[in-house]
């Protein structure tokens, strides 16, 4: 386990960083991006950056360092269709061989900590179990009944890891 985060100082801001992954022409795959716009008009958090992607970057590795908290926010194709899952990331164990422009979240960790030394206290990715991945730019309605909950799971991690000491009552 890689312990590369900076001590916070209580009398600096916290840093949250969330990656609204997806794609919005492929069904339900562009839940992430939906999450990630209602978190922004929503949360209106003055410490949350919301990051709309399409696909983890290495060039994301410098935001990421940067952060107290990242959250990674996508659809499962591996989960039942609108379950709600919230998975802690810790940094990979190491690179892929080959670097590439697409990375999941423990190795995209790991390269914050491979160029810069640091990596967030916390991270966990968000994620809705989908559907329908046809090409079109709806989401099946049972992927849109649970935006509100993987909402209040982005809210809850981040009152969880922003305000330490701190439970919402609804978490």
């Amino acid at each position: 386990m890689i312990d590369t985060h900076t001590p916070h100082s209580t009398n600096q801001p916290r840093r949250a960083l969330l990656f609204a992954c997806g794609n919005t022409f492929r069904g339900d795959d562009g839940v992430g991006w939906r999450i990630g716009c209602a978190a922004e008009q929503q949360l209106r958090r003055a410490d949350l950056t919301v990051v709309m992607t399409r696909q983890l970057l290495p060039e994301h590795a410098q935001a990421i360092s940067a952060a107290d908290i990242v959250i990674f926010v996508d659809c499962s194709a591996v989960t039942a269709a609108g379950t709600v899952s919230t998975i802690p990331i810790q940094p990979a164990e190491r690179l892929p061989h080959t670097l590439t422009h697409h990375l999941d979240p423990g190795s995209l960790l790991r390269l914050a900590h491979d160029l810069h030394a640091r990596t967030p206290e916390h991270a966990v990715a968000i994620t809705v179990g989908g559907e329908s991945f046809e090409v079109t730019d709806r989401l099946s309605t049972t992927v849109k009944a649970a935006i509100p909950k993987a909402l209040e799971a982005v809210r809850c991690a981040l009152c969880a890891a922003l305000v330490p000491g701190t439970v919402s009552q609804t978490c």
